[in-house]
């Protein structure tokens, strides 16, 4: 199985794959939800006619009453999920490889071949996942105690809030910048079959002589996704399932798979251009 050149790395030559890996996603997601979307249902909420929508009008006072009712068995059926949840980090970073290898590969893709190469890589992935998140969660802790730092003068409420609002909006950049340095060392990984420590050096150096691409080549295509879900929204709005008619129903269920089927093809066509990244850059790619 030979690499593509990296003129040819695009998420749209896989369209396949990305719905495939939507229809995992998909499945996933439904395992997770169930139990809760069912302890919910049979809470009183599901029995009317604006669904699980009423639980956030009124600035959530059945959400409130939902948590204080439901709480133990809310509790109970999130920790019950948790196995769930593990599983589900781990097949979002098989389906991360999985993507990514048919991404770099020219040949037309043989199921068996495709997803061993795909799980030669998932250990370091899931390294680099985990790793990932607790550099995340560490950003996110330090913004919360920074801000809480921030002194509170009565005479400079304003000057207080939009020095809040900066030092999250520079934890929000740093989060952004490592989730995509992150993505680039998959690519690495992937491209050039490398160790953990070797795809890591090989990212820093396209992170040195390509910073922005490297920390925030994401952003357009996270761009793309949010317009989608923000559309997606709007539109279930207007078709209003608490109004008479199947079709309402089925209409919402559709659009709601269409995002999940925008945020694979967001993420494939990032990876496709971190892949880019990685077979172009001249050091990364000795």
């Amino acid at each position: 199985m030979t690499a593509l050149g990296p003129g040819d790395m695009r998420a749209r030559h896989r369209p396949f794959v990305v719905l495939a890996i939507a229809g995992l996603r998909l499945l996933a997601g439904f395992c997770l939800a169930w139990p809760l979307a069912a302890l919910i249902s049979t809470s009183g909420v599901g029995l009317r006619a604006e669904g699980d929508r009423a639980l956030f009008e009124g600035g959530g006072y059945l959400l409130l009453e939902l948590v204080r009712l439901q709480g133990g068995a809310l509790a109970a059926a999130a920790r019950g999920l948790v196995p769930v949840f593990v599983l589900g980090l781990m097949l979002t970073a098989a389906c991360n490889a999985a993507l990514l290898v048919a991404l770099n590969l020219r040949e037309r893709l043989a199921v068996r071949a495709w997803l061993a190469k795909a799980l030669d890589r998932l250990p370091a992935l899931l390294v680099l996942g985990a790793g990932t998140a607790l550099g995340q969660l560490v950003l996110v802790v330090a913004g919360v105690f920074a801000t809480a730092a921030v002194p509170e003068p009565l005479a400079k409420p304003v000057a207080t809030s939009l020095a809040q609002a900066a030092l999250w909006l520079l934890v929000g950049l740093l989060t952004g910048a490592l989730g995509g340095f992150s993505d680039v060392v998959k690519a690495s990984l992937v491209r050039h079959e490398s160790r953990l420590v070797d795809g890591l050096s090989r990212a820093f150096s396209c992170l040195r002589h390509s910073p922005i691409r490297a920390s925030f080549g994401w952003f357009p295509f996270g761009l793309a996704f949010v317009v989608a879900a923000l559309g997606a929204a709007q539109l279930t709005e207007r078709l209003d399932v608490s109004r008479p008619g199947a079709w309402r129903v089925a209409a919402v269920l559709l659009v709601h798979q269409m995002v999940i089927v925008v945020s694979v093809a967001a993420r494939a066509a990032w990876f496709a251009r971190a892949l880019r990244l990685v077979a172009t850059d001249p050091q990364a790619a000795t």
